[in-house]
């Protein structure tokens, strides 16, 4: 029998989609997919070459649990200088990826704490604040995904422990402002709060600029700064990336990798170790992904009853729309109807919405949005 535990969790609907593409794609039919976020590049060849290289030579063994001490080093050092967070190595957690949120979350709330998490917002979320035994308390953006401090304020108890970020947005494309951000910790330190940043697109701004919050001096023992190589370099499938934050979180957080994990894989480590001198193909993808930002983002602005943030930031555009039908069935129909793939919104937090990644290439984007707009002419 399966534990309520896990039956009070759901599938995520980004890897539920992109597996139903494949499906699709193993049957035989042409599929527009705009759902799973994952750049469709390969990884840079210096990157593949150098693991190679490093694994012929034998470094395919344990590492230790926190990581390659040179890697650790190198996030350090990346982090003073594009995030402006002084840290040392001793601040840095080597651990794959989504699983820092865990670790995150695990090492600072106790069971029945909450969590403040804005809407819309990632679609793991949710089930990773409950999987670690923290209760959601969602909290509403306004119509250009701002914060209410005042209405913000509302939603806080003494059971209060966590506020969670994503800058830039997933699912919205929204990259906060430092006034804004300056703002909302503000009101962390006055409620006695942690922020939990997750920076993950830090590197895709095409409007706007990084500011990392954990740069301000009195958020530095209140915040764990959250970080990866997938969406910068294209290496979804090495599952690497890290934390830093407060030496105590950092070694909590160590513990409960060493009792699960062990380590992240000796392999995807110093991968990231050459990824970090790579700066050229940040660069490249970047430029990339703005030429198909634009592509999405004029297409989708000529489909009546369709309206949305422009996306700064990250791979993504989040339509709303205003026809009177569940975005379930919206986008099964979109799938059924126009061989499209996208994400519902309620996922997200925000119902009569759907998720586009234009993190794929110009010809899905131009025929995939052209079904969309032929879908939403005839939808009543």
């Amino acid at each position: 029998m399966v534990s309520s535990r896990v039956n009070d969790i759901n599938e995520s609907a980004t890897v539920s989609m992109s597996n139903k593409a494949a499906e699709l794609k193993a049957a035989g039919k042409t599929i527009y997919s705009f759902g799973i976020g994952e750049p469709d590049f390969t990884t840079p060849k210096e990157i593949i070459d150098y693991a190679f290289n490093e694994a012929i030579n034998g470094k395919t063994h344990y590492t230790p649990s926190a990581g390659v001490m040179e890697l650790r080093k190198k996030i350090a050092e990346k982090m003073k200088k594009k995030n402006n967070i002084d840290v040392t190595a001793s601040n840095v957690l080597v651990t794959p990826t989504k699983f820092s949120l865990s670790l995150s979350l695990y090492s600072i709330i106790d069971p029945g704490d909450e969590v403040l998490l804005p809407a819309p917002y990632y679609v793991s979320y949710p089930d990773i604040i409950k999987l670690n035994g923290g209760k959601l308390i969602t909290v509403p953006t306004d119509d250009k995904y701002e914060f209410d401090f005042d209405k913000m304020q509302k939603y806080v108890s003494p059971k209060t422990k966590v506020f969670m970020l994503n800058n830039p947005v997933n699912p919205t494309g929204k990259v906060y402002s430092e006034k804004s951000l300056r703002q909302l910790s503000d009101f962390i330190i006055e409620n006695n709060l942690y922020l939990l940043s997750d920076e993950i697109y830090e590197d895709l701004i095409y409007k706007g600029k990084m500011f990392s919050p954990g740069s301000i001096e009195e958020m530095k023992e209140r915040t764990v700064t959250l970080s990866g190589f997938s969406k910068s370099y294209a290496m979804t499938g090495w599952r690497i990336g890290y934390m830093v934050g407060p030496e105590d979180i950092i070694k909590a957080s160590n513990k409960v990798q060493q009792q699960t994990l062990t380590c992240a894989p000796s392999i995807s480590q110093y991968g990231a170790i050459k990824a970090l001198d790579d700066e050229q193909s940040i660069e490249r993808m970047k430029s990339e992904f703005s030429k198909r930002r634009e592509l999405a983002v004029s297409m989708l602005k000529e489909i009546d009853g369709l309206s949305f943030y422009e996306p700064e930031g990250a791979f993504y555009v989040f339509p709303g729309y205003s026809a009177k039908k569940g975005d379930e069935a919206v986008s099964m129909e979109l799938l059924e109807k126009q061989n499209v793939i996208v994400t519902p919104g309620t996922p997200f937090g925000a119902e009569n919405h759907f998720r586009i990644s234009y993190a794929t290439s110009t010809d899905v984007i131009k025929e995939g949005i052209t079904r969309i707009g032929k879908y939403f002419k005839n939808l009543d």
